[in-house]
């Protein structure tokens, strides 16, 4: 991190505030668009209630600034996550990772993309599978009057599935650094990733889960420091002649709800640079360990920088020459 900030923070930097600026953006239009709605339903001076189909537009266009939210979050965290990656193979190759070559790698976050729906999608497999038995035994259970014994088992079945689903996460953990230092695709790279934690799987998880607790720190001293920050400075107060609330105070509530949300998105843009770019480079780190362990990396990687080629490669494949 010392030695390549502008490459790690500044690339996480541009991306992170890029992603602020638009969510700010669509937060603002959002509240725009349907301030009148707003405002006619609290303001007792207004001529009547909203219709529903008037506050059915409210409701949608939220949850659209939220889906659009969500799905910017996931390309933003694809993209820190292959800047991170690069930095880490120039960083082990002795060669300098500048600004501008970073910024040009985070064209290959649709990998790391797939990547991480495809991991997620594999992950959630046995908890959708506990779900589906849950329910289809909980039904035919209550049809016949009895579930007292089985109740006493659903906790060991959580924790089974709990500790199932935290193994295929460390499995597959390591699918990200193959898909940027070797050119894998995303279903290679997972399967890259099954079998490079083959045999190191403890290890694996206790860095991992290490890099995870140091994140999960700071993310809460954060919130505790900005909370005072993101809370409404003026609250909507009922008239007492009225007994309902006046548009003005409205739309001061709202403008500090906003207010919250820009602030609680910077501060979650700074926890996200700082998080991810350390979960990621300590997963980067987690490979070239595990390929200098088991494949000689160390040896490839001298090779490489003598003759100054682009980085390291993937093995021969079993039953190659090579």
């Amino acid at each position: 991190m010392r030695r390549y900030p502008g490459g790690l923070f500044g690339v996480a930097g541009v991306i992170y505030g890029v992603y602020a600026a638009v969510g700010a953006g669509v937060l603002f239009a959002g509240w725009y668009t349907q301030r009148q709605t707003i405002d006619r339903l609290f303001d007792s001076n207004a001529d009547g209630l909203p219709s529903s189909s008037e506050l059915t537009a409210v409701v949608v266009s939220f949850g659209l600034i939220w889906g659009t939210l969500m799905v910017l979050a996931l390309v933003v965290n694809a993209a820190v996550a292959v800047a991170c990656t690069t930095v880490t193979r120039e960083a082990v190759l002795g060669r300098p990772a500048r600004f501008g070559q970073v910024l040009r790698s985070v064209k290959r976050f649709p990998t790391v993309l797939g990547i991480q729906l495809l991991g997620g999608l594999i992950v959630a497999i046995p908890v959708a599978l506990m779900v589906l038995f849950l329910v289809l035994t909980m039904v035919a259970l209550l049809s016949r009057g009895d579930v007292g014994p089985w109740l006493v088992l659903m906790p060991f079945l959580f924790l089974g599935v709990a500790a199932l689903a935290v193994w295929l996460g460390i499995r597959l953990a390591l699918a990200t650094p193959a898909a940027v230092f070797e050119g894998q695709g995303p279903v290679g790279a997972l399967r890259r990733s099954v079998r490079l934690v083959r045999d190191n799987w403890w290890r694996t998880f206790g860095l991992l889960l290490l890099a995870g607790l140091m994140a999960m720190g700071l993310s809460l001293a954060l919130q505790i420091l900005t909370g005072a920050f993101q809370s409404p400075t003026a609250p909507i107060v009922v008239d007492t002649d009225t007994g309902w609330f006046g548009s003005a105070e409205v739309r001061a509530f709202f403008a500090d709800i906003l207010l919250a949300s820009v602030i609680g998105l910077l501060v979650g843009s700074v926890v996200q640079i700082v998080g991810m770019t350390l979960t990621h480079l300590t997963a980067a780190l987690v490979y070239v360990d595990l390929r200098i362990r088991k494949e000689g990396l160390a040896d490839a990687l001298i090779g490489e920088v003598g003759q100054g080629a682009p980085g390291p490669q993937a093995p021969p494949a079993p039953g190659q020459g090579g």
